[in-house]
């Protein structure tokens, strides 16, 4: 079916922004998309970008407010891959504005934050899709659906492990990687907020057996570390009750000796389903019989973009992740800091920092070990007498709606 190409207005070309451009070009090599318009703030450090955009005759500005201001009614959605606390304004503003958004994951990081972008929604009767692309895999949306069918019965768990290595150049990327606060304003960067926020998103997801739904978190007890040098947290665990009676645990960390892939998986009354990124996911049944949910190859980063041209273009039903869907992370988020109260460093006599190309490495002795073992017996890192972890307390989410935390 052939249909008219949406048009884009990108926000920035550099950093996650060059992903963005990625895969903005490949749709437009479909015949999908088409970039209208770019904000390149510092033309002087990216000719060849520049030099690509002006052989395409699209217009280049110096700001987002330039753009947003002169791009009123000639593109369909602005696409923001920018800095986690610049999200809310941005968007709002694209809203207010008369567009459509993608706004990159987390939408926000403070609920107050979030309610204030659903509500200019609400009235801009415009959209706003997030980037949790692991809800536009095919898998993920496969694994969602037979949880809905109630193929594996009532959830009673869902638990999530991510294990990254991070060298100290991830965090001197930007002004506001690894950091609390930036410019005044909250960013909570950390594994639960931002590299390995997809898992406790789609843990969420899963554990609602309503379609297009995450469950609603009712309290959460969490443990928050870092062992780089940093403000934020790059180690984290979980415990969130949700709504429904299932329990989310979501264990991660960037400071792992190895990189690899995250895995989940979801516990019902009738079937258990694994699932590893990049891998097919299966479904193990009470009578010993296994169903297999095929991976499909596809990128699902294209795929997130694909389906908010489609649902533009009233092709598809709903937008695979819409801001409402992110309520209740960004409730979980705030509930895991309100938690834990603190970042708690690490102390030295168990971390391995080494160098690494040009970089340094930072490892917790033992944390894929600790990871695995939390994983397998759905506890948190102190209920396993793990030497430097701490206890905390569970935090209730009923009526809360201000995040005001200071460390």
């Amino acid at each position: 079916m052939i249909i008219e190409p949406v048009s884009f207005g990108l926000v920035g070309v550099g950093g996650y922004a060059a992903i963005y451009l990625r895969v903005l070009r490949s749709l437009e090599n479909e015949g999908l998309a088409e970039i209208s318009a770019v904000v390149i703030r510092s033309p002087e450090k990216y000719p060849a970008e520049v030099e690509y955009f002006k052989s395409k005759s699209v217009t280049i500005y110096g700001s987002f407010d330039e753009m947003i201001e002169a791009e009123r009614s000639r593109i369909e959605v602005v696409a923001l891959p920018t800095a986690i606390h610049q999200h809310k304004e941005m968007t709002v503003k694209a809203l207010r504005s008369g567009f459509n958004v993608v706004v990159e994951k987390p939408p926000a990081v403070t609920i107050q934050d979030l309610d204030e972008m659903i509500e200019a929604e609400r009235i801009s009767n415009r959209f706003c899709a997030v980037g949790f692309q692991l809800q536009s895999k095919a898998v993920v949306r496969g694994i969602k659906e037979a949880i809905c069918e109630g193929k594996i019965g009532d959830v009673k768990y869902v638990l999530a492990k991510g294990k990254w290595k991070r060298l100290d150049s991830y965090y001197e990327r930007n002004a506001w990687a690894g950091k609390f606060m930036c410019e005044g304003k909250y960013v909570l960067d950390g594994t639960v907020s931002n590299p390995l926020a997809h898992y406790l998103m789609s843990s969420l997801f899963f554990a609602s057996r309503e379609r297009m739904k995450a469950a609603y978190p009712l309290r959460v007890r969490a443990e928050l570390y870092r062992g780089h040098r940093i403000e934020g947290e790059d180690t984290s665990c979980l415990e969130v009750e949700v709504e429904g009676g299932a329990r989310v645990f979501f264990f991660a960390t960037l400071c792992s000796p190895f990189q690899s892939d995250p895995s989940q998986r979801i516990i019902g009354t009738k079937g258990v389903i694994d699932w590893t990124f990049g891998n097919d996911a299966y479904i193990r049944y009470a009578d010993g019989s296994v169903e297999v949910i095929r991976e499909d190859g596809r990128d699902e980063r294209v795929e997130l973009f694909r389906n908010v041209i489609r649902y533009l273009r009233g092709l598809d039903e709903n937008i695979s992740c819409p801001l409402v869907m992110t309520r209740p992370f960004v409730l979980a988020l705030n509930g895991a800091y309100e938690s834990a109260r603190q970042i708690k460093q690490i102390p030295d006599e168990f971390i391995i920092r080494r160098k690494e190309g040009d970089s340094i490495s930072t490892i917790i002795v033992g944390i894929d070990e600790i990871i695995n073992r939390a994983f397998e017996e759905r506890r948190l890192f102190s209920d396993l007498g793990v030497e430097w972890a701490y206890k905390t307390e569970h935090f209730s989410l009923e009526n809360y709606k201000y995040f005001s935390l200071r460390l």
